[in-house]
């Protein structure tokens, strides 16, 4: 198992109980993939730097998780077409040396 940094953008225009529904459902789902000591934090809506299918900010959410690596490439393709993430993006956590 190794450490994972993933930041997501939801859409502006959910609700705040529509966000927190799919920031459980993100964290499930990483979970339900074999993820071990998920946590999560919510950044806060943020102006993009472009616009991202239209839109010209979102909800900037991070997660930290530990998961084998043969399972980053499934969570990435069922992520992809999730509706309300406008971006996101998968990085390996790097030890400090």
């Amino acid at each position: 198992m190794r450490n994972y940094e993933a930041m997501f953008i939801f859409h502006p225009e959910l609700k705040d109980d529509q966000l927190e529904k799919e920031v459980t459902w993100v964290e499930e789902f990483i979970k339900n993939n074999g993820a071990d000591s998920i946590r999560h934090q919510f950044l806060g809506k943020k102006v993009l730097a472009y616009p991202v299918e239209k839109q010209n900010e979102g909800f900037y959410v991070n997660y930290e998780f530990k998961i084998a690596p043969n399972k980053i490439a499934e969570i990435r393709e069922a992520l992809k077409h999730r509706g309300n993430i406008l971006r996101f993006m998968i990085l390996l956590k790097e030890k400090k040396r």
